[in-house]
């Protein structure tokens, strides 16, 4: 699939938010998560249509899916702080079906098809139903595994805006025999970015988020290839010359 296009939006929508933005972000009241580096459900639209219509099927295919079923995954887990009457901070895990369940509340919440960008304001709803005066911070945590060659091989729990240089990094950074020219993010076997596509997402700077990743995606560090031996090249060709001139001076003397 094509990066460019997107990408150059991607810039687009940054610089815009920046821009506009720069001087609300100081003046949020405290409490309340800010998630402008997390894709919305508007921008996601807008690039599942410039997409459609550059027919790049495959990143319009993972927008798309996005869009219908949400970020969260079972087993995903949750940062929560909630302040006010009944003050809380822990760390909760999505259960099966995408269920959310908060201590000292009967009613599990649902986050099918809920945007990690939509996750404050989903709870703080939520919330409402049963306090009056609290306010609530969530920071959602994306488990990803981080394969190949590399320092530590595993699944990591990481915040979905950090970048894909930092899950590297996080992951003990690249081991002396990986090729940063050939890293690849797969899902379910399938590969989802090629390593061409990879390779702008790290040498821009592009989040987790915004490279649409979700729980159970892996990024895979490639092996560089190795060197031409040619001492090797000139034994195997030692070896064979002398097998031939055996069988040459064998056939002379038949």
């Amino acid at each position: 699939m094509s990066f460019d296009v997107w990408r150059r939006a991607v810039a687009c929508a940054v610089a815009g938010l920046l821009l506009v933005g720069g001087t609300a972000r100081a003046q949020e009241p405290a409490g309340v998560d800010a998630t402008r580096e997390l894709e919305t459900r508007a921008s996601l639209e807008a690039e599942a249509k410039a997409a459609e219509a550059a027919h790049r099927t495959g990143e319009a295919f993972l927008l798309r899916s996005r869009l219908q079923k949400g970020d969260f995954q079972d087993g995903d887990r949750i940062v929560i702080s909630l302040l006010g009457i009944i003050p809380f901070n822990d760390t909760l895990t999505v259960r099966a079906g995408k269920m959310l369940q908060l201590p000292k509340f009967a009613e599990p919440l649902s986050l099918d098809g809920v945007l990690r960008s939509e996750l404050t304001g989903r709870i703080s709803s939520y919330l409402a139903q049963f306090l009056k005066d609290s306010s609530v911070r969530v920071t959602p945590l994306l488990r990803l595994g981080v394969m190949g060659e590399i320092g530590r091989q595993g699944y990591y729990y990481t915040s979905a805006d950090v970048l894909l240089n930092d899950i590297i990094m996080k992951a003990g950074g690249p081991a002396p025999s990986s090729d940063l020219n050939n890293v690849v993010v797969r899902r379910g076997g399938e590969i989802i970015w090629n390593a061409k596509d990879t390779q702008v997402a790290l040498s821009d700077g592009i989040s987790l988020d915004r490279l649409h990743l979700r729980a159970g995606d892996e990024v895979i560090i490639g092996a560089k290839s190795p060197p031409f031996n040619w001492m090797s090249v000139l034994q195997i060709a030692s070896t064979v010359a002398g097998v031939l001139f055996a069988f040459v001076s064998l056939r002379g003397k038949l």
